[in-house]
C-alpha cells in the first residue's frame, strides 16, 4: 500500500509531518500559498484543482482567499480525502468561501473533461507521484488554453551547491548520491533540468520557479491555440 493511503500518515501529516520540510528549504504553508498565488495571477475567477491535495491543507487557504470560482481537492488516497473532509467540516471559515468539492482521481488518469480547468496545483506532490510523465500528459490534457501549473517539489540534497556552482557541475556527485533514483517509484528528488524538461515534453510553456536549498516552485502555462499549433509543429 502507497504510504499515504495509511491512515497514521493522514493523521499525522498536519500534526508534524507536514512541518519537517522547513528541513530541505520549504518556507511553510502560508508562504508557499502566498508565492502559489502570484504564479496562479492569470487564473484568478476560475476553476482550481489542488491535486494530490493530502489532507487539504492548501485547499483550504485556496478556499478562503475567494479568489477563484470553484476548488478541487482531489487525491487518490482516500484516507487522505477523509481527513481533508474531516478539516473542511471543522473550519468556520469555510462556511463563506469558495465551494469545495472533493474527488478521489488517479493524477495518471485525471477525471476532468479536455480543456475545463483554469489552473491545477500540487503542492509538495510530485515527487510522490509513480508515474509523472503521464501525469503531466494528464495535467496539460485538462488544462484550458491559458492554464496555469504550479508545483512544489524536493530538489536533490546537493542542489545549494549547484545554485553555487551550476547544477550542471554538481550532476555527477548529485546522481552517485542520491538515494531516490529514478527506479524508486515512492519517492525521487528532482534536478531542476528534470521539471523544466518534464513540462516542456508536454507542451506546457513559460517556465518559471523559485528555489531555495532543496525547496523549489515551478509554474508553467498552458500555450493559447496559436502556440500550441506552432510547439508542435516543431
Amino acid at each position: 500500500m502507497c504510504i499515504h493511503r495509511q491512515p497514521l500518515v493522514s493523521f499525522v501529516y498536519e500534526r508534524g509531518w507536514r512541518q519537517n520540510f522547513a528541513g530541505a528549504g520549504f518556507p511553510g504553508p502560508e508562504k508557499e500559498f502566498d508565492m502559489a498565488m502570484q504564479y496562479l495571477r492569470p487564473a484568478k475567477g476560475g476553476i482550481l484543482i489542488d491535486a494530490s491535495c493530502g489532507t487539504g491543507l492548501f485547499t483550504r487557504l485556496f478556499a478562503r482567499s475567494k479568489k477563484f470560482r470553484g476548488v478541487v481537492a482531489l487525491d487518490f488516497s482516500e484516507t487522505m480525502l477523509q481527513q481533508a473532509q474531516q478539516f473542511f467540516a471543522e473550519d468556520p471559515a469555510l462556511a463563506s468561501s469558495t465551494p469545495i468539492v472533493a474527488v478521489r482521481g488517479d493524477i495518471g488518469r485525471l477525471p476532468f473533461a479536455t480543456g475545463s480547468v483554469d489552473a491545477i496545483h500540487a503542492g509538495a506532490a510530485i515527487h510522490c507521484w509513480p508515474n509523472p510523465q503521464a501525469a503531466m500528459a494528464e495535467i496539460s490534457r485538462v488544462l484550458r488554453p491559458g492554464g496555469v501549473f504550479v508545483a512544489s517539489t524536493f530538489l536533490t540534497p546537493l542542489a545549494p551547491l549547484g545554485e553555487l556552482f551550476g547544477d550542471q557541475t554538481v550532476r555527477p556527485l548529485s546522481q552517485a548520491l542520491n538515494p531516490f533514483s529514478e527506479r524508486n517509484n515512492t519517492f525521487r528528488y528532482w534536478e531542476e533540468a528534470e521539471l523544466k524538461d518534464l513540462v516542456a515534453t508536454v507542451g506546457l510553456v513559460d517556465y518559471q520557479r523559485t528555489r531555495s536549498r532543496m525547496f523549489i516552485m515551478f509554474a508553467a502555462t498552458k500555450p493559447q491555440a496559436q502556440q500550441d499549433r506552432q510547439w508542435r509543429s516543431k
